[in-house]
């Protein structure tokens, strides 16, 4: 039986957002407005020069507010991530069954890619490089639930595959995590390390044209 499409995204839209909000209670918009600042200060001036009086200034409120619904500064910025987090691993879930392996997968790899070579995503990257020996646990968290590894979707997809013997895949889950480590491959380091010189929409979309077909013959029955 053919899984639609619809009833696919229906199934991770519950189970997903569930994982991917770690517990995290749903913010007023008092709250809404403070993360939105705290992010933009964090990213402007960095996380150890960025004062919770900077951030009330930005978004009002008060350091009360702060600490009822984010903690403190270390949980305002785990809470910048997580935000971030479940927003990427959302742009693996829509998987149309009903394409083609190759048009569907290049379609999903390239609406992840725009969203994991924004310059938004590239910038909070670079900020949490330079603070996970400080915060550990936020490295732990983006290991644990981050884009790379929040990859079932293409999994499932990958055992539909096997199942319905257009491929052979003995490990969808490992499959999975090569598929997204071949489709950002070089370009997110470019994105990191040249901001003057970051990859082209047609470049990223000319490297996961050319990827997803490797990737396909490689496991072709």
């Amino acid at each position: 039986m053919v899984l639609s499409s619809t009833k696919v995204n229906e199934k991770y839209s519950i189970g997903m957002h569930e994982e991917l909000t770690l517990s995290h209670k749903t913010l007023s918009e008092r709250g809404k407005k403070i993360l939105d600042a705290a992010q933009q200060l964090f990213l402007e001036h960095g996380y150890d020069n960025t004062s919770l009086e900077m951030i009330i200034s930005e978004a009002g409120g008060s350091r009360r507010n702060i600490y009822s619904e984010f903690g403190n500064k270390e949980g305002l910025l785990i809470a910048v991530i997580r935000e971030h987090i479940a927003a990427q691993v959302s742009l693996l879930v829509d998987i149309d069954y009903d394409l083609p392996p190759e048009e569907a997968l290049i379609k999903v790899c390239c609406r992840f890619m725009d969203g994991f070579l924004s310059e938004t995503v590239i910038n909070l990257f670079r900020l949490v490089i330079n603070i996970v020996p400080a915060l550990p646990q936020l490295g732990e968290l983006i290991f644990k639930y981050g884009p790379l590894t929040g990859c079932r979707p293409i999994s499932d997809y990958l055992a539909y595959l096997n199942k319905q013997g257009v491929l052979h895949i003995d490990d969808s889950e490992f499959a999975a995590h090569l598929l997204i480590e071949m489709i950002k491959s070089r370009l997110h380091v470019q994105a990191l390390l040249l901001p003057n010189n970051p990859p082209t929409k047609a470049e990223v979309t000319a490297h996961i044209r050319q990827a997803v077909p490797v990737f396909l013959r490689a496991y072709k029955v």
